[in-house]
């Protein structure tokens, strides 16, 4: 656990009791946001983003504003405990990052604002909102077309590996099935089988990966996570010392030599958080504020790592893709 620092002291001696989430107020001297992230934070793109949005919508820490971070350093066993301690700090926005930060947060306050980043779960199937348009609890959010996405990575590999008929997914299970789900459904109509590779710690997760580059896997999808995102330059380095063909969403993956890289825009995308933040930081309310789904993807192709591995990549691939690595 990482407690990034101690709770700012309450700016005036006056200061009024927090307002009801429910009624427009005018922004206070001091506003406590909290961050709940699964993984490492604050040297990473998420934690850069959301400071720069912040300071960009009149939000400075130390200023006016108090970040309250806990990171589970890839542990999402230590996420529940992690989440009482921030709701023990009264934050008015807690910021949740990844299916088990959201659920951690959800557990432990039903009334405090929540703010989810969740590229991996459907949010209605699971009952954590009512509708996209209209959450209706104190849940909203950005959300990922899971069914879309995991159609989109099979593609691009039966593009570039048109003899794959096993797929291996790099899964986070720590994430939940949704992605499992969608990405099953689509292979039926890519007519391959998958087959699922569990990541149950990350301290281990090279041997996991090792074990199933081994038994003979031709093409990867690395499934979505918080933690996955993190260590996108070390699953690189693995898929291409074994020479497979493998897909992340995240542009650091084909960045750091792993093939290619499918996802949303992501500095765009955590951008918009503080967008959020700011409506419920002056009154909003969660339950009305409809989930944001990215409109921009990026096709980021490592060429030199084809060569390597010895695959052809189409030329109608390349001139769809956003940056082609040589």
């Amino acid at each position: 656990m990482i407690t990034r620092r101690a709770a700012l002291v309450a700016l005036g001696a006056g200061m009024t009791a927090l307002p009801s989430i429910g009624a427009a107020q005018p922004v206070r001297t001091l506003q406590r946001v909290a961050l709940l992230h699964p993984a490492t934070v604050e040297d990473g793109l998420f934690y850069k983003t959301l400071v720069a949005g912040l300071r960009d919508m009149g939000y400075v820490e130390g200023r006016n504003l108090a970040l309250d971070i806990r990171s589970g350093l890839g542990k999402p066993e230590t996420l529940p405990s992690l989440a009482v301690e921030l709701v023990r700090l009264k934050p008015e926005v807690l910021i949740a990052v990844g299916p088990a930060a959201v659920k951690a947060a959800m557990a432990a306050t039903r009334s405090i604002p929540i703010v989810a980043i969740d590229l991996e779960t459907d949010p209605v199937a699971t009952g954590w909102i009512a509708s996209m348009a209209r959450p209706g609890g104190n849940v909203t959010g950005f959300f990922l077309d899971l069914t879309a996405m995991s159609a989109k990575w099979l593609q691009l590999l039966r593009e570039v590996v048109p003899d794959a008929r096993q797929i291996v997914l790099l899964w986070d299970a720590s994430t939940g099935n949704s992605q499992i789900d969608a990405t099953k459904a689509a292979a039926r109509t890519f007519a391959v089988g998958i087959e699922v590779v569990s990541i149950a710690s990350w301290d281990n997760f090279d041997t996991t990966l090792d074990a199933a580059v081994r038994n003979g896997a031709k093409a990867i999808v690395v499934l979505s996570s918080p933690t996955a995102f993190q260590y996108s330059a070390r699953i690189a380095e693995i898929t291409r010392r074994h020479r497979i063909a493998a897909i992340s969403p995240f542009r650091k993956f084909a960045e750091a030599g792993g093939l290619m890289a499918y996802g949303p825009d992501l500095q765009l995308y955590f951008r918009r958080l503080a967008f959020t933040v700011d409506s419920i930081l002056k009154g909003a309310r969660p339950a009305d504020l409809p989930v944001e789904q990215p409109t921009k993807f990026e096709l980021v192709i490592n060429l030199g790592t084809a060569r390597a591995l010895g695959v052809a990549v189409p030329q109608a691939l390349l001139l769809r893709a956003d940056e082609v690595i040589q």
